[in-house]
């Protein structure tokens, strides 16, 4: 990537690359001093290079300096069809840590970010995140046995909030928020309570532990 975006960066007329080489001593410098690394995974996709005449300039410039392309596999289940991004791969998740372990040392790692947005229809009884949700602490556990260092799980979100792309209207809770209420009233959604109970018997629970419970 080094090179990738120096050559691109001298293409678009710029003196000096977009992505600054560290230094010998700043290498040094900063050597051993992360405590752990934070994961956020949501997905996985299939790369591919990307083709001259696919290359267009409104694309996000990690697609365009990578020069890649990049698909889904048909199997994978998608979450809130048919226009969410997130594709049901957990697979990918332990395939990215065994990655960590086998290539860079076996750091702690915490898995700070992962979830799933709500699939219509389902609303409280969110038995797709769930799924989504058990699932990946299932490739977690199999990536821990493999030998990898997972020292932490976190689900995004606890509740519902303000997301980068989607802003209000994708919901990641395990809180539904009522937005339009001025006190933002939160609701526990089916998959808060399932959490709360792998939590509080430390094991995965079936799929439909608390589906259509009353809430």
């Amino acid at each position: 990537m080094i090179d990738t975006i120096g050559k691109r960066s001298q293409s678009e007329g710029r003196i000096t690359s977009r992505l600054p080489e560290f230094t010998k001593e700043e290498i040094e410098f900063i050597k051993g001093t992360a405590d752990f690394i934070g994961l956020n995974y949501y997905t996985s996709g299939k790369v591919r290079s990307r083709y001259p005449e696919e290359y267009t300039p409104d694309r996000p410039a990690d697609i365009l300096d990578g020069g890649y392309k990049v698909s889904v596999d048909s199997r994978w289940k998608q979450n809130n069809p048919p226009n969410g991004w997130i594709f049901l791969y957990p697979e990918g998740l332990r395939k990215q840590l065994n990655q960590f372990r086998t290539d860079y040392g076996n750091p702690k790692i915490i898995i700070t970010e992962n979830g799933c947005m709500d699939t219509k229809g389902e609303w409280l009884n969110d038995v797709s995140r769930i799924e989504y949700i058990r699932e990946h602490m299932i490739a977690v556990s199999k990536a821990i046995q493999d030998g990898c260092n997972v020292v932490g799980y976190t689900v995004w979100s606890l509740m519902d909030s303000f997301e980068w792309w989607d802003g209000f209207q994708a919901k990641f809770g395990l809180y539904h928020v009522d937005f339009n209420d001025p006190n933002r009233k939160r609701t526990p959604k089916a998959s808060a309570l399932w959490y709360k109970n792998v939590i509080k018997e430390r094991a995965i629970q079936p799929d439909d532990s608390f589906v259509n419970s009353k809430i």
